[in-house]
């Protein structure tokens, strides 16, 4: 328990600094790492300025520091309590800034937030604050050129390591038709633009042609590979960007593909009916409040775990949901539930039926993990932004393949079925040379280890790769892997991309031009980016890649809602008032990765 509570204030210490060095910067970031110098060179505004005398001066009085004396001044100070009243004034305002404008409460955690109240503080009294023109003309091209600083540190490390160009489509609000373009290599992903194709058919000619512009911008030396989803059109213009410029290639998004594997094998008999009855039970607890707050009060936890794509929902709520299954059982069983009107009623009955069933159910959702969890991993593996997930994809769905045969006792004929779909998307959607071979056999963790594949298509993967590189000359071979092994193999950050869409073009602020959509999402994800390389550098323990937060939960998810129940009036209530599963405020839907 010493140990424990050591651990925790100097975690809780460590993280105050941090913040502290954040909001001292006067930016949204800390000190600057070896790799990133002088991002922070360009701090925001803080103005010195006139104090006259104003209303505020019948609160203080005036004394004379030691310091002040020497040079002949008065100082003015408040007393405590006037101190303390002036202070809740100025909270309130500052409250009331928030509650009348909807703005969420950890706002005021922002370091950006603490810097704009310095400043204003460091100007004084007769501050004039800035026009809504201000803001959105001179102020806004000042803090779009400070974000492109940060950039250009970033892309000083790109001749180093090469990038990968991503890409994704979205169809949001307005039925707009937006394409995204992000640059990543291991310094991080930068946002670059943002495309309405909305008067446009996304066919062939024109995604080849916005890649082959964002190559020639980005500069075809630097890029080592485009990275899309698995759409056809987005395939075949792949394969025409690679026939015109032979030293990049263009590659399928590995968690997309993963994302496949797992809707394939979903549709499998014994796992088709694990997974309808399992919704079944989800719908109808969040579906009737008062059964939500009572199963929240006999699991304390969430059925549903939100993640940044549809299966991987799935997945991890089958496995939140199996891992609550006593819980579960005792609610069912409970006097409180025995003695509400739901469990009277022909659905309740079912919903306790199902959960009740030790001899199907369980027994079918523990096989339904069996099966899938190994995937969950490789999907978690090429989600995430720790490191490079390049050199990792190859072994890592070799070892989910056996993984998943050992979770089977190694019977042939229980997982051959899985097997054959797992290597069906692989061989015609996922491997390429380039991140499913050349990446492994250049990967040191790999390549010395114990079971390390010996498979023909690692050397010549490997072989053909250097061969349409360099052909019979023999270049610098360490620059060549540098290269290699800094790649991704996902487009994920184009998916997280869209929730920095989401708040900046919400239902009531959806009339932005494209230009100024473009600027503020530009604002808003890149000045992030030194912040988020230092957490997953100082971060010990790992994040999930896949989750999302409790609040990224749509209320039109398939495992919440039911478009057949009529959610009936309740009259039964907990002695404790429920709580709120997420919000619903200005959320777009969540994107599916569904090809």
């Amino acid at each position: 328990m010493i140990v424990y509570m050591k651990s925790f204030n100097d975690k809780k210490h460590t993280s105050q600094k941090m913040f502290d060095e954040k909001v001292n910067s006067t930016s949204y970031f800390g000190a600057p790492t070896a790799a990133i110098k002088d991002v922070n060179s360009c701090p925001s505004y803080s103005v010195s300025g006139p104090q006259p005398r104003g209303p505020m001066d019948r609160w203080l009085k005036t004394s004379a520091g030691s310091g002040d004396v020497e040079k002949g001044k008065d100082v003015q100070t408040m007393t405590p309590i006037s101190l303390k009243e002036q202070r809740n004034k100025e909270c309130l305002d500052i409250g009331r800034f928030f509650f009348e404008n909807g703005i969420a409460f950890n706002v005021a955690r922002s370091p950006a937030f603490i810097n704009m109240l310095r400043s204003v503080g460091d100007y004084g009294h007769g501050f004039k604050v800035p026009s809504m023109h201000e803001m959105r003309t001179w102020i806004l091209e000042e803090e779009y050129n400070t974000t492109t600083k940060i950039v250009d540190e970033i892309k000083k490390t790109w001749p180093q390591t090469g990038v990968s160009i991503l890409s994704d489509g979205w169809t949001y609000t307005r039925n707009r038709s937006l394409i995204n373009f992000l640059v990543n290599n291991p310094y991080g992903t930068v946002f670059l633009k943002c495309i309405d194709a909305s008067e446009y058919i996304k066919d062939v000619d024109l995604l080849f042609k916005l890649l082959d512009d964002i190559v020639e911008e980005v500069g075809e030396h630097l890029v080592v590979q485009v990275v899309t989803d698995n759409a056809s059109a987005y395939k075949a213009a792949g394969e025409k960007l690679m026939s015109k410029r032979k030293q990049l290639y263009w590659t399928p998004c590995a968690a997309h593909c993963v994302d496949l594997m797992l809707e394939k094998i979903g549709e499998l008999p014994q796992h088709k009916t694990a997974l309808l009855k399992a919704k079944k039970v989800s719908n109808y607890i969040y579906n009737h409040g008062w059964v939500l707050s009572l199963m929240r009060k006999f699991t304390k936890n969430e059925i549903v775990r939100p993640a940044v794509t549809r299966f991987a929902t799935t997945y991890l709520t089958l496995d939140s949901l199996f891992g609550m299954k006593e819980d579960l059982q005792r609610m069912f069983v409970s006097k409180k539930w025995a003695g509400s009107r739901w469990a009277n009623k022909a659905e309740g009955k079912e919903i306790k039926k199902i959960i009740m069933d030790d001899r199907v159910f369980w027994p079918s959702l523990e096989y339904a993990l069996k099966t899938t969890k190994p995937l969950i991993h490789v999907s978690r593996t090429v989600d995430g932004e720790k490191e490079p997930t390049m050199p990792y994809i190859y072994g890592a769905m070799d070892a989910a393949k056996e993984q998943i045969a050992k979770n089977l006792n190694n019977e042939v004929g229980s997982y051959k079925e899985i097997w054959k779909i797992i290597d069906e998307k692989w061989d015609n959607q996922l491997h390429r040379d380039l991140h499913a071979a050349a990446a492994y056999f250049l990967n040191p963790r790999c390549k010395w280890d114990d079971n390390f594949s010996r498979h023909p298509e690692v050397m010549r993967g490997f072989y053909n790769l250097w061969w349409d590189n360099f052909g019979d000359s023999v270049p610098k071979a360490r620059e060549f892997a540098v290269k290699i092994l800094s790649l991704t193999c996902s487009a994920s950050a184009c998916e997280r991309n869209w929730s920095t869409f989401n708040q900046v073009h919400t239902k009531r602020r959806n009339c932005l031009s494209m230009k100024k959509l473009n600027t503020l999402v530009y604002i808003m994800y890149n000045k992030r980016l030194k912040h988020k390389y230092l957490i997953a550098q100082s971060r010990k323990e790992d994040v999930d890649p896949l989750a999302l937060e409790a609040e990224d939960l749509s209320f039109d998810d398939e495992w919440v809602a039911n478009p057949n129940d009529d959610n009936e009036e309740e009259e039964d209530q907990l002695d404790e008032e429920p709580q709120a599963c997420g919000s619903k405020r200005g959320r777009g839907k969540r994107a599916s990765r569904k090809g």
